[in-house]
């Protein structure tokens, strides 16, 4: 500990050190290791990487080693194309080198950086939505909302994990995060996943119909998809319903600064299950399997009971 603290002096700017960088030692007693805490506030004018090599080099000098870094919350792409090209020692490299940047930059995506307009970053699906076509639609917007509220979720575990008040409980914080961090991930995918399987349902509907044949195989094609439409979304309520609960056990363990963010939160993901529910029932209308039916509903039930747990927001008085 008294060698991450040495670290963090010698690297702050504050004491003579890098420009634009801000470190404390931490001590992370739950490993059994000490951290040097920095905060990079202009990663162009100081790279990541001449960061790390500093702190690398001062802990040879006390004759310990790194055992891994690590990211909290969201990092711009640029910084890490910065560090693969130092470490690579890449030659004349640019960044419209890395697939996705060209694939951005040739479909009219939005840039990276967008100048703090945090409205330019959802116009687009806000518009998509608004279109008059089929998808994405109400399933896709209920992924969407889970997905808001696990990110809110990463948000505040990430920020209490930087708070001496809560130190002892950065395990704990990380194991909450890194598993809001997947249920992101899975309500992201499913935004294209819900508008996919729809499309499906259409298509089977388009399927000819001449012959007694044809309207038998078009008949299974669209119970087949549309049991597929049903099952997505129910995959989409169960994981927002356990994002409303990784929420609820956050508040026990993170600062209570950010009690309204996870309160919003467990909204939006109470919210997204709920929605995607409404979409799970409106494909069982149309389905004839009973057996399937009933499970289906038998497993929405039990995401209705996971909504209505003792950590439910409380109200305002």
């Amino acid at each position: 500990m008294e060698i991450a603290k040495k670290i963090g002096k010698v690297i702050r700017f504050s004491n003579g050190g890098l420009r634009y960088v801000k470190a404390m030692g931490v001590d992370l007693r739950a490993r059994q290791i000490a951290q040097v805490s920095i905060n990079l506030t202009d990663f162009e004018q100081t790279p990541m990487h001449r960061v790390f090599e500093m702190v690398e080099s001062e802990a040879r000098r006390y004759g310990v080693s790194i055992v891994g870094s690590e990211i909290v919350g969201l990092v711009p792409k640029r910084a890490l194309e910065m560090t693969a090209d130092f470490y690579l020692q890449l030659e004349n490299f640019s960044s419209s080198q890395v697939l996705e940047n060209r694939l951005e930059s040739s479909l009219g995506g939005i840039p990276a950086e967008t100048g703090g307009n945090l409205a330019a970053l959802a116009q687009p699906f806000l518009e998509a939505v608004a279109h008059p076509s089929a998808t994405p639609g109400g399933g896709s917007v209920a992924a969407l909302a889970g997905a808001l509220a696990a990110s809110l979720g990463q948000m505040v575990a990430g920020l209490s994990r930087k708070k001496k008040s809560q130190f002892t409980l950065i395990e704990k914080l990380s194991e909450e995060l890194a598993g809001l961090q997947a249920s992101a991930r899975f309500l992201t995918e499913a935004i294209d996943r819900d508008a996919a399987s729809y499309d499906a349902v259409l298509a089977a509907f388009k399927l000819p119909k001449e012959t007694v044949e044809d309207q038998a195989s078009r008949e299974r094609a669209i119970q087949v998809a549309t049991q597929g439409a049903a099952e997505v979304p129910l995959s989409v309520a169960q994981h927002a319903a356990e994002v409303y609960e990784k929420l609820g056990q956050l508040e026990a363990i993170s600062s209570a600064s950010m009690l309204s963010d996870l309160r919003v939160g467990r909204l939006m993901a109470a919210a997204a299950a709920r929605g995607a529910m409404e979409n799970v029932a409106i494909n069982l209308d149309s389905l004839t399997d009973a057996a399937f039916i009933d499970d289906m509903r038998r497993k929405m039930k039990e995401v209705e009971a996971r909504l209505v747990s003792p950590h439910a927001p409380a109200g305002r008085s």
